[in-house]
């Protein structure tokens, strides 16, 4: 009995250093969007796109989901990503993205936003565009993400630094992410980024 007994404590601790050894999401990750669930969020909520001037058919955004495989830290295993191609090429002011709406969620438990992204070798990509977080204020942080390269690799943004100075003075009923690319801030004017499993987290 004892020997069975110390077989069982012994596979529960196996399983539990798996676990952090496979990098899954732990007990105070919220997944936000793992683009598993048929174009909406983890939270029920909206993805869309969006554009600084639908009129203008020379520049835009369109997302849609497709399954990959030997995305980060799921080795062969397929997974449904969401592909976004994105065009700023326009000769005037242009900028467009998608969005992901958060139903009001309270980010003050969390210290970070996480997901993982890569860019498409073939039909190319910016290594860096921006992100905003919106509240029902109208309130907004804004971060400036660079780094992308055509490997898979997890970008965090601490909310630490949107939260001092204090841009957002409410950050409990936030609306709303939003992905941006724009003319000035893109070296690439077109391409293909592919992205997966945004969530928050916190350290404690």
């Amino acid at each position: 009995m004892k020997n069975r007994t110390r077989a069982i404590c012994l596979l529960f601790v196996f399983i539990g250093l798996f676990s952090v050894y496979a990098g899954g999401a732990s007990a105070s990750d919220l997944m936000i969007a793992s683009f598993e669930n048929n174009g909406h969020s983890d939270l029920g909520t909206d993805i869309g796109t969006w554009s600084s001037n639908p009129l203008d058919t020379s520049q835009g955004c369109t997302i849609e989901l497709l399954s990959l495989y030997g995305v980060m830290g799921k080795g062969s295993e397929e997974s449904r990503v969401m592909k976004v191609t994105y065009d700023v090429s326009t000769n005037g002011p242009a900028f467009n993205g998608f969005y992901i709406k958060l139903n009001d969620m309270d980010l003050t438990p969390y210290d970070s936003i996480a997901f993982l992204i890569k860019g498409d070798p073939a039909r190319g990509f910016t290594t860096k565009f921006r992100i905003e977080i919106k509240n029902e204020k109208g309130e907004r942080a804004t971060y400036d993400l660079s780094g992308i390269t055509d490997d898979w690799k997890m970008i965090s943004i601490p909310l630490q630094e949107a939260r001092n100075p204090g841009s957002v003075t409410d950050w409990t009923c936030m609306s709303e992410m939003v992905f941006t690319f724009d003319d000035m801030t893109c070296d690439n004017k077109e391409g293909v980024l592919y992205i997966d499993n945004v969530m928050v987290s916190s350290k404690e």
